[in-house]
């Protein structure tokens, strides 16, 4: 039977808003429609999320600075995995999977962060965590770190405890507190969205600080299985991996899944194999990495032949839920390092589990009392309002009330263009300018009680083609989260990625769609009552990662020498820390610590960032002889074929 393959790609791909305009060639049998290239399926695959980042050596940074920066809160992303963002070192190690060239960053001194407290007792004690303006420190180890989440407590964190002058300053009420006080109409507290932990071999850095916090409990579940839906039923599921004998990777993904239900005929899944090949090709060279990056997701997946079924039934929507973007609006670089670290370089490496409870209960309150026993300070309801530097030396010298000798930032995209455009300081600094050229996306998060318990096949699911711009996901938590096992309703949390189309619609409309997605996956839920709910509206929270993104995306080292970025938007990072990830962000965390100490020579030890399980040998020979067959071609002038 031959398979319908994909069009060329969209003509014309536009937007600030992740909407997409797209102009396909019509007519021909084996050409997709536009409405259905534009709107195929809609979620899958729960988010993907990893990362992990070893120090930068060699570096000659030094550091100091003070910020003010201009009307941003600096708060947490609160529904991908990752809160914050930033940019990403730019050191080279032997045998990272892309070569970055490595600069060297000379340095001097001081600085100072204002917030714009026009009461500043007002926010002392309970929700700051401290007094509303800070000593001084000890000059030359006074560091300001603006945002909280994964990025900002982990570079907080490890400095305090290396002895370093510490300031946070976090925009939420409560920074580690129960999500920003969130409420539904009955008065019950709430997190945004659920995040998964992968892996422990691609979240090591993450469940090392698990162990180190010493919690008083295991925070996380067991690896848990997935569903993956449309509205005509069950797609396929994604069994635990590690309960499984472990055989080489591709290999052992395709023997696991094989006897799986899967309504993807197997004929359209193995049209996937050609877009399988360059997994070896795409980071044989920096210059092909760039390549691949400036081509869309959709592009690449046509090049290699993947079938309209494939593509809209199972990719499509994969990516909608994993980078929140269709893969239009997707770049085929970012997708394919996503994919490979979070699917597809060992057998396991897609195990997930989840949250037993409020990760800022259960893992950031802990992190903040580590941070504030060792001295630091973690202040709440915290705007910072501007940026002051010396117009000689081009560094950061003071702002209001608080002096700092480096200055880490760890807010996502969207607060980053906020300070951008209100501080002429930055403006006039490349780097930071290219920042206005990235994007972000928009994401809802629901949580819906019910009147009675209604069992689901699968804790976590995966729809598809429910909406046709978005994707989504669902939770059951009575089974995921200890405080919603013994209600006597079952607990839906239930989120939408690439949302935009979805924001203008009323709470009650938002809640009823869940209702109809969820029920048509799980007829039990018919004629279910809901009792409590609430919507949250997160308008561009999450990194995208957008065709030609990775040339505007900025290192951790700044051009303003004692002013250090971190987050999972960064780029440069010698490691597999790729795509949107809680450990990507808390990674780079720890790598913007090291860059500061490193800075300000103030002594104490580096942060230990462990680096991801290395390819398994017969990935390695296969890019090692991509890369020898690419310089071969080069040399004679044969053409790439997906390039």
């Amino acid at each position: 039977m031959l398979r319908s393959k994909l069009p060329s790609p969209p003509v014309a791909i536009e937007s600030q808003s992740p909407t997409l305009a797209l102009r396909l060639p019509c007519g021909g049998a084996d050409t997709l429609s536009a409405a259905s290239a534009t709107a195929a399926a809609a979620a899958a695959a729960a988010p993907f999320r990893r990362c992990i980042l070893r120090g930068p050596r060699n570096a000659t940074t030094t550091c100091n600075t003070g910020v003010v920066v201009a009307g941003v809160a600096p708060s947490q992303s609160p529904l991908p995995a990752s809160a914050c963002g930033a940019a990403a070192a730019d050191t080279t190690r032997p045998g990272t999977r892309r070569p970055w060239s490595r600069r060297a960053v000379t340095v001097r001194p001081v600085a100072a962060v204002a917030y714009n407290g026009d009461t500043a007792d007002k926010y002392a004690g309970g929700n700051g965590g401290g007094s509303s303006v800070p000593s001084g420190g000890a000059e030359g180890r006074r560091v300001v770190i603006v945002g909280g989440g994964w990025a900002g407590f982990g570079a907080a964190k490890h400095l305090s405890e290396q002895g370093y002058d510490v300031t946070l300053l976090e925009a939420s009420p409560n920074p580690g507190g129960l999500s920003s006080g969130w409420r539904t109409a009955s008065g019950r507290a709430v997190e945004a969205g659920m995040k998964g932990f992968w892996y422990q071999a691609s979240y090591r850095n993450t469940f090392k600080l698990l162990e180190e916090l010493q919690l008083p409990s295991w925070p996380l579940t067991d690896f848990t299985t997935s569903g993956f839906w449309n509205p005509r039923g069950l797609v396929t599921e994604a069994p635990v991996f590690s309960k499984l004998p472990r055989l080489p990777t591709l290999v052992g993904q395709f023997v696991h899944t094989f006897p799986l239900y899967w309504a993807l005929p197997l004929e359209d899944r193995l049209t996937m194999l050609p877009f399988l090949a360059t997994l070896a090709d795409y980071v044989s060279s920096e210059e092909r990495y760039e390549q691949y990056d400036k081509m869309s997701a959709y592009e690449l997946f046509r090049r290699c032949g993947v079938s309209s079924r494939c593509y809209n039934e199972f990719l499509r929507p994969t990516l909608l839920v994993g980078l929140f973007a269709p893969p239009e609006d997707l770049s085929a670089a970012a997708v394919l390092e996503t994919l490979y670290f979070y699917a597809l370089a060992h057998q396991n490496d897609f195990d997930v589990c989840w949250p037993r409870g409020s990760i800022a209960e259960l893992i950031f309150q802990p992190m903040v009392e580590r941070i504030r026993t060792a001295g630091g300070r973690v202040l709440g309801s915290r705007l910072v309002t501007g940026l002051s530097v010396d117009p000689l030396t081009g560094e950061v010298t003071s702002a209001a009330s608080y002096p700092a000798d480096a200055v880490v930032f760890a807010v996502g995209i969207s607060g980053m263009q906020k300070l951008v455009s209100a501080t002429p300081a930055l403006a006039k600094q490349p780097d930071f300018r290219n920042i206005m050229e990235l994007r972000s996306l928009d994401v809802i998060a629901t949580r819906i009680w019910f009147d009675r318990r209604v069992p689901t096949r699968y804790p976590a699911n995966v729809l598809s083609g429910f909406e046709s711009t978005a994707g989504a996901t669902f939770f059951n938590l009575n089974d995921l989260q200890d405080e919603y096992r013994d209600e006597p309703g079952t607990v839906i949390s239930a989120d939408f990625y690439h949302a935009n189309s979805l924001l203008p619609l009323s709470d009650q409309e938002i809640v009823e769609r869940v209702v109809s997605h969820v029920a048509t996956c799980e007829p039990g839920f018919k004629g279910a009552k809901v009792v409590d709910s609430i919507v949250l509206r997160f308008a561009r929270a999450v990194t995208h990662f957008s065709p030609g993104s990775y040339q505007h995306r900025p290192f951790q080292a700044t051009s303003i020498p004692n002013v250090f970025m971190a987050g999972d938007w960064v780029k440069g990072v010698p490691h597999g820390a790729n795509g949107l990830s809680q450990e990507r962000a808390y990674v780079t965390g720890l790598s913007a610590a090291n860059l500061v100490m490193s800075r300000l020579g103030g002594g104490g030890q580096p942060a230990q960032i462990l680096d991801v399980e290395p390819d398994e040998p017969h990935i390695a020979a296969a890019r090692s002889t991509v890369r020898g067959l690419r310089e071969l071609a080069g040399a004679v002038g044969l053409r790439n074929p997906f390039l």
